[in-house]
């Protein structure tokens, strides 16, 4: 059985790619809203998918049955599909690549990844990420890279790295396609962890915008700022009803950010609470 379905295969122009994944590697969702927001303003549909039954657990995650009318059901698999932005008016055509990170297999995975790439002429590529940290929504999204090129973080202003542990299926797939000679750089965004509960438009504006300056194409984002002012007025009457996350907020901007989860002592975790309650909560009270 292939690994990899096609459905079609484009004729595309210079291509580039950007990729993203569910799971340990998309704190606040924010990576894959990415791909979702692309995908959403240019009504695309997948031209490949991998083949799940081969990269997934299905009792570690398990399939959604949908019913429509008595009799009728459909399932909703874990998968991974391939996208494509074809451009005339564009240099470079764009091909998104989302999934959800597979259970097993993650090798043969990331091998079939980079090989559709490979014969789809993509010479380029950004994977995207994003994990919670120490930092406030006020500032700036603090944004790290990873590259091979030495100039890389100085050229496109991204904050270097050293972290070592861990790690998810993102970076797995970003070390083959550098393997496999694709140009690949990775992006990581940090998500204020008392955001914890939803999606961060900030963020997410914050990659695509980062993305778009390296693989030198246009990106249209004017939905996901209007979410974001929609998401900052939620967040700003939340700190007006609470002293103790105002006062936190306060003490974030003025911290150094640091890439360790060093936020669990019982009083953040209180503050945490208290911001999700307020973000679920329609009447917008605390």
């Amino acid at each position: 059985m292939d690994d990899v379905i096609w459905h079609r295969k484009p004729l595309l122009s210079e291509p580039v790619a950007v990729l993203a994944f569910e799971g340990w590697s998309d704190a606040g969702n924010t990576a894959s809203g990415c791909i979702e927001n692309l995908c959403n303003n240019h009504d695309v549909d997948p031209f490949a998918e991998v083949n799940s039954e081969n990269f997934y657990n299905y009792q570690m995650r398990r399939p959604i049955v949908d019913v429509k009318d008595i009799g009728e059901r459909n399932f909703h698999w874990p998968q991974t599909s391939f996208y494509s932005i074809e451009d005339y008016k564009s240099t470079n055509d764009v091909i998104l690549v989302f999934g959800e990170e597979p259970s097993m297999r993650w090798k043969t995975y990331s091998e079939n990844i980079a090989n559709v790439l490979i014969e789809l002429g993509v010479k380029k590529a950004v994977t995207l990420g994003a994990f919670f940290g120490q930092v406030a929504h006020t500032l700036p999204v603090p944004i790290f890279g990873v590259s091979d090129d030495p100039t890389f973080n100085s050229r496109y202003n991204v904050l270097p790295t050293n972290y070592s542990g861990p790690t998810g299926i993102t970076s797995v797939v970003g070390h083959e396609l550098r393997n496999s000679g694709i140009e690949t750089s990775g992006l990581w965004a940090a998500v204020p962890h008392y955001l914890s509960s939803g999606g961060y438009p900030k963020g997410i504006s914050a990659l695509l915008h980062k993305s778009a300056e390296i693989l030198q194409i246009e990106i249209d984002d004017t939905g996901i700022q209007s979410e974001g002012q929609q998401f900052e007025t939620k967040i700003q009457k939340a700190m007006e009803n609470s002293e103790d996350l105002a006062e936190y907020v306060s003490k974030l901007e003025d911290a150094e950010l640091t890439i360790e989860d060093n936020y669990s002592d019982d009083s953040n975790e209180s503050l945490v609470q208290q911001i999700e309650e307020f973000l679920n909560n329609e009447s917008g009270e605390i």
